[in-house]
């Protein structure tokens, strides 16, 4: 037993490792991505130009080029033979890593701007390297324990996300239940500060009594009655006032329990976070294969129906219900100046992220995805 425990910690630990490689190697291939982009047009470095930087500033650009290409290829030889064992996840990274390895696997170091042909066409070996694969005795074996490793992978998935949606949640509410509610409560009548007239409950008070006022008036006047006299009229509306700042006060301490359990929440959620980091890093993977296992045209119609409820020409109206029913939540006022504000300015921002999010990323990984975005949106 105690055997079986180390070789099964052995294991944890071997594939932790590669999953550290892996990581590794995905930000190297960035990286170079990024130096292709930035300094060689989008094509493959070349350290043989001389670009218009300082020398040194060249000669480090290049180390890091050199030092991160050869990770790459330390994990592709690591991974090739172990990869139908990779979630989708790690499957994506790793064959953007191969992608990039591949730009470079027939260069050579020296200044050339030629290198001799091949003898078979990539594709075709590729071909004959993939059926390779599959006539080899262990590929059953390697299949079953990577659909094994996915649908673990998927059941890890769905019980941190179903923790990050019900512990916030019950958590608020336990909280505001049997904690929250009971203490502000009873600590309301001796501390001033939890039933502070807010301006904005008192300015809904004085407008609830003025149309009490005028409803009792009219009322009067349609029984055909004499308006009511001022001592009957200052008894009854000093009855209402009272009722009115009772359901303020109660307003006002419904917004500090509001917060008071908000914040529980988020501490719960916080928690589930820190506490699930590799739950939720298989979670961030599931929902990488849900989002690009889908065809072309749902992603660039998810795309359209975000943009257009948030940063579309509609967005204002609901960016103003929003903001609304957040400050009722926690008991602010609504600021018009504020609102007007927020509304000018973070849909463009968000708008910019989001334009750049597709530029540098969605162009790489699913660059047939922008294409149907660009004509869904009518070639804009």
């Amino acid at each position: 037993m105690g055997l079986t425990d180390w070789m099964g910690t052995f294991g944890k630990a071997r594939t932790k490792d590669l999953r550290s490689n892996l990581e590794r190697a995905y930000e190297a291939a960035l990286l170079i991505q990024n130096i292709e982009l930035e300094y060689f047009n989008d094509r493959p470095v070349r350290p043989e130009l001389e670009l218009s930087m300082p020398a040194s500033v060249q000669a480090q650009m290049m180390r890091r080029f050199r030092s991160s290409l050869e990770l790459c290829r330390q994990v592709v030889e690591e991974l090739q033979p172990r990869r139908h064992e990779l979630d989708h996840q790690e499957l994506r990274q790793f064959q953007l890593i191969e992608t990039v390895e591949g730009r470079y696997s027939n260069r050579k170091p020296v200044s050339t701007l030629t290198r001799s042909p091949e003898l078979l066409p990539r594709s075709l070996m590729g071909l004959m390297e993939r059926v390779k694969r599959q006539l080899d005795p262990q590929a059953e074996a390697t299949v079953v324990a990577g659909f094994r490793r996915r649908r673990d992978s998927t059941l890890v998935s769905l019980r941190i996300l179903l923790l990050l949606v019900l512990v916030p949640l019950l958590m608020q509410q336990a909280s505001r239940t049997f904690v929250i509610s009971p203490l502000v409560d009873r600590f309301a009548p001796d501390v001033p500060f939890l039933t502070y007239p807010k301006p904005q409950l008192e300015e809904a008070a004085v407008e609830k009594l003025r149309v009490y006022k005028a409803e009792l008036e009219f009322d009067a006047l349609l029984k055909g009655q004499d308006l009511p006299d001022p001592a009957t009229m200052h008894k009854a509306l000093a009855s209402r006032a009272v009722e009115l700042k009772e359901e303020a006060d109660g307003q006002s301490t419904l917004a500090i329990k509001n917060v008071l359990s908000d914040a529980f929440g988020l501490i719960s959620f916080g928690l589930v976070c820190l506490l699930a980091r590799e739950d939720i890093r298989m979670l961030r993977g599931f929902l990488d294969e849900q989002v690009y296992g889908l065809s072309d045209s749902a992603k660039a119609f998810a795309i359209i129906l975000f943009t257009d409820i948030f940063v579309g020409f509609h967005s204002p109206e609901g960016w103003n219900v929003l903001l609304g029913g957040v400050a009722n939540h926690l008991g602010l006022p609504v600021r018009e100046n504020f609102v007007m504000l927020f509304i000018a300015t973070f849909p463009v921002i968000l708008a910019t992220i989001f334009k750049y999010w597709i530029f540098r990323y969605l162009n790489r990984v699913s660059p047939s995805s922008v294409a149907t975005l660009r004509n869904m949106n009518g070639g804009g």
